[in-house]
């Protein structure tokens, strides 16, 4: 059932007698539709070098969840591609390797820019052999088909610094299809 169109339905008239095919094509398609909208979950298996005090789209090479194509793990694997246009929810993290100087950031960016109010900064984790993840407020942006969102990190630790894969704590993109 994936990549089922967005549902319109139809305006009734006084007398009218519906059909199997209309409530086939309507009632039956609509309900398929939000029981499968769009939605993503991808995270980052390998790690990557941050730049220092540069926002970097971070790489998603692990599709976990998404029935309508809109991730891909060889091209372009930092986004999400929206193939249905509409409003999504959003939300990006990050998982930066053990260093205790500096600060860490995640935001999201639409189409490469930054998504206002989407962004976290801390101050890196202080705790020896920890690491430090953090994640976005989770922002709703509306997306035309084509349009793409993707989580950009941020990293002030004076050189380079690796992302961090852990069991349970890595980078990640997630995306929900809402509404028209």
């Amino acid at each position: 059932m994936a990549n089922l169109a967005v549902p319109v339905m139809r305006t009734f008239t006084v007398g009218e007698y519906e059909t199997a095919a209309y409530f086939n094509s309507n009632i039956r398609d609509a309900a398929n539709f939000l029981l499968n909208v769009p939605a993503c979950n991808a995270i980052q298996a390998t790690l990557q070098s941050v730049p220092n005090t540069t926002w970097t789209s971070l790489s998603l090479d692990s599709t976990v969840f998404d029935p309508y194509g809109g991730h891909s793990v060889s091209t372009n694997n930092s986004r999400y591609t929206a193939q249905v246009a509409g409003w999504y929810l959003v939300f990006a993290a990050a998982c930066y390797a053990t260093n205790s100087t500096g600060w860490r950031g995640i935001r999201v960016a639409k189409n490469g820019t930054a998504v206002a109010g989407s962004a976290t900064e801390i101050q890196a984790n202080t705790v020896a052999a920890a690491l430090t993840t953090i994640g976005t407020p989770s922002v709703i942006v509306f997306l035309n088909a084509g349009d793409y969102v993707e989580g950009q990190g941020y990293q002030t630790s004076g050189g380079a610094l690796n992302t961090a894969v852990n069991a349970d704590a890595n980078c990640g993109l997630t995306t929900v299809w809402l509404h028209t």
